[in-house]
């Protein structure tokens, strides 16, 4: 273990037992012969209902629009009559399924509740019901009408057991006895089931876990294990003992404790390894740690746990010691246990989930940029999203991980995708597009509101700045440029300097990471035409600390009039006159085609006298257009035949483009790209790139160039359809790809 100054051992006597000799360290033999007791008779008490928390109104809201084959009935409907269709059998003579169900289903949904009631309780059409397609209507029937449902629902789940789920709010005998059958089958509901009516569910369960050994005995050990989980141990007891003292002896013996469930085989580690490969565990307070013993019992706890069934035995020594301590030693046991044909084995996803942080997400989002398609497929590197999102950190920051993942992850194949998947529902949530959320989660990075950082060495003080590319850049106090910021010096403040110095490490490494993608960002939206509201504008855009030292290198316009923002943050056109934007203008980043000749040159000459460099060409950006014979055609023959090296097609990638679908032999012969307006460009290239050896084939010749509606619609659409920015930008990629 790292070494932790002035910071002593834990005594034994101030930890729990469970550190200091937990169970496996005392476990003694039991018996070879179980404890068997006959005749024990389960109490027959009627069914009782009871609801987990958001499950019944989780199981309402899936029921709204459920289904056209349960279409609402019209709004005039004589329920009486449709209730006495089947009161009086004359449903029975209606074929299975069809209308027969689905007005069944709305008396019970919709009707009054005495019909709806009498309705369930109508045995001849129980059997209706019995099949694996019914469970979700059975659990709108349980949502709906409660107890009224329950044997309705019980009678379809003894004749088909995946119907069980729907007997979660309810508890009696025949539920009981489902229940214990279900687990390792319907396997979710089950556990819920056992640890939402723990002491409730025991008594009818106890008999079970009694009976000769069996399978049946098995499941009903492990439904009181499920139930000691959730609500202790002694709770088994007492339902035990009302079958009688050797009853209550025979449960205690079973040894369903929570505490004693672990594995026959225990992870190997011994002291020597935690201690060397490990940081100290520090107590809450950071006065004193666990010891190394302690440490290597804890490590156990963790590696046989797994995300959804950890080891009861960690929320004692989560409890007891200090959160940013937990987070390095589960990044720690990530680093030093290999994942046996995983990315990170069960119990390091577990640890990292419940122990990480903000710095846990961030170490594990790098490491999982880095990841390429095989490995993310060998080692199902698709959980790891997974911890990345459970990890205890601020929600805006984990997104901008998964931003960053889905942009420039090396796995554009599996994780990439993933990633941006879980962006977009994330934006859905709240209301916005993928880029409007990937406008907020820019990093301020720390700086002030002027976009700036002063770095305080005690005695001497400095300020960060960026340039257009957002590299820091230093200055002293009075204002003087430094080619760097200098190291701390015998004169500075001891504690201060050096952390300023760390301070603008990190920063520069933060600045490079974030640099490419919003300045990549707003180049894409330069070329597809994206507009901002001007409040949007001003607080994601120009106010933004880190933004504002780009936006104001760039030309921008709302209505006719184009504009820049000043160094003092307010806006000016080109005159240098005040501009203020109409509240319901949209702000746009205008493409030189957009601005004209003369706005470009006029603009360009007002840049050069402030000195202003841009982050990525606009002004000086090349503009391109179609020749007349073009404008009709389909095709862009000026391009085909020419060669390029196949670098230069996957280059294309980092600017939109996408390489097409794998064909036979593993080639890949298109680059294809989809305009803000759909039309589908795609070029078509021979001999093509082979995806295991690209280098077998170096130098690709185009075939063709052309643009069709859409991909694979196989109709075609001249190039004159396309808007002046999108010619323009597709003409300078294949001048690029040629050249």
């Amino acid at each position: 273990m790292t070494d932790t100054p002035r910071v002593e051992d834990a005594a034994e006597s101030d930890l729990p037992r469970l550190l200091v000799e937990p169970p496996w360290t005392r476990r003694t033999p039991r018996s070879t012969e179980p404890v068997v007791l006959k005749g024990l008779k389960r109490p027959k008490t009627p069914a009782a209902e009871s609801w987990p928390p958001g499950v019944r109104e989780e199981w309402l809201k899936a029921a709204d629009g459920f289904q056209r084959a349960y279409e609402p009935l019209p709004a005039d409907t004589d329920w009486a009559a449709v209730a006495e269709h089947y009161r009086s059998g004359a449903a029975l003579e209606d074929p299975r399924g069809g209308d027969r169900a689905r007005r069944y289903y709305r008396l019970v949904m919709d009707g009054p509740g005495d019909l709806a009631d009498e309705l369930l309780a109508d045995v001849r059409y129980h059997g209706d019901w019995a099949g694996w397609v019914y469970r979700v209507p059975l659990r709108h029937f349980a949502a709906r009408r409660g107890l009224a449902a329950h044997p309705l629902i019980l009678h379809a789940a003894k004749a088909h057991l995946s119907c069980a789920e729907a007997l979660v709010p309810f508890v009696d005998d025949a539920t009981a006895q489902l229940m214990i059958n279900a687990l390792g089958q319907v396997d979710e509901a089950a556990r819920l089931w056992f640890g939402w009516h723990g002491p409730a569910a025991a008594p009818f369960v106890v008999p079970e876990a009694l009976r000769k050994p069996g399978p049946k005995r098995t499941k009903a050990e492990q439904g009181l294990a499920l139930i000691a989980r959730e609500h202790g141990a002694d709770c088994l007891t007492e339902a035990a003992r009302t079958y009688g003292e050797e009853a209550a002896a025979a449960i205690a013996a079973l040894g369903v404790d929570p505490l004693d469930q672990y594995p026959g085989e225990l992870p190997e580690w011994d002291e020597e390894r935690v201690r060397e490969q490990f940081p100290r565990l520090l107590l809450r307070g950071r006065e004193r740690a666990l010891p190394v013993a302690a440490a290597r019992h804890f490590v156990t706890m963790l590696l046989i746990s797994t995300p959804k069934d950890p080891y009861p035995g960690c929320e004692q020594v989560i409890e007891l010691c200090d959160p940013a301590s937990l987070a390095e030693f589960a990044w720690a046991l990530h680093e030093n246990q290999r994942g046996g044909g995983l990315w990170a084995a069960p119990g390091v996803q577990y640890a990292l989930r419940r122990l990480g942080d903000a710095g846990t997400a961030a170490r594990l989002a790098a490491r999982m940029a880095r990841w390429d398609n095989y490995y993310t497929w060998t080692f199902k590197g698709f959980s790891a999203l997974d911890v990345l999102m459970e990890i205890d950190a601020p929600a805006d920051a984990k997104l901008r991980h998964l931003d960053r993942i889905a942009r420039r992850g090396a796995d554009a194949k599996h994780l990439r995708p993933r990633a941006q998947g879980r962006l977009n529902a994330a934006a859905r949530e709240r209301g916005l597009s993928p880029e409007q959320l990937a406008d907020r989660l820019v990093p301020d990075l720390g700086l002030d509101a002027d976009g700036s950082l002063v770095l305080d060495y005690g005695r001497r003080r400095f300020r960060v700045g960026f340039d257009e590319q957002l590299k820091p850049f230093v200055t002293d106090a009075d204002g003087k440029p430094r080619k760097t910021l200098p190291k701390p010096g015998a004169n500075d403040d001891e504690t201060l300097a050096p952390a300023a110095y760390a301070r603008f490490s990190e920063l520069k490494k933060e600045a490079r990471a974030t640099a490419a993608d919003q300045i990549r960002r707003l180049e894409a939206a330069m070329s597809a035409g994206r507009s901002w509201s001007p409040e949007e504008f001003g607080s994601l855009l120009a106010g933004h600390p880190l933004m504002r030292h780009i936006v104001r290198r760039l030309v921008w316009s709302a209505g006719e009039t184009a504009f820049r923002v000043a160094e003092d943050g307010t806006l000016a056109d080109v005159h240098d006159d005040a501009f203020d934007p109409a509240p319901d203008a949209r702000v746009t980043l205008p493409h030189p085609v957009v601005l004209g000749e003369k706005a470009v040159a006029a603009w360009a000459e007002v840049f050069a006298d402030y000195e202003i460099l841009q982050p990525f060409p606009q002004l000086g950006r090349p503009v391109h257009t179609l020749v007349d014979d073009e404008r009709a055609s389909s095709r862009l023959t000026r391009f085909e035949g020419a060669t390029a090296h196949f670098g230069r097609f996957i280059d294309m990638t980092s600017r939109g483009w996408k390489l097409g679908e794998k064909e036979t032999g593993g080639f890949r012969r298109q680059v294809n790209l989809m305009t803000p307006g759909g039309p589908h460009v795609m070029v078509a290239f021979e001999p093509g790139i082979r995806v295991i050896s690209p280098e077998e084939f170096a130098e690709q010749t185009i075939e063709r160039v052309m643009l069709m509606t859409g991909p694979y619609s196989g109709e075609q659409l001249a190039f004159g359809e396309l808007d002046p920015v999108t010619i323009s930008e597709t003409l300078a990629e294949l001048t690029r790809l040629t050249g």
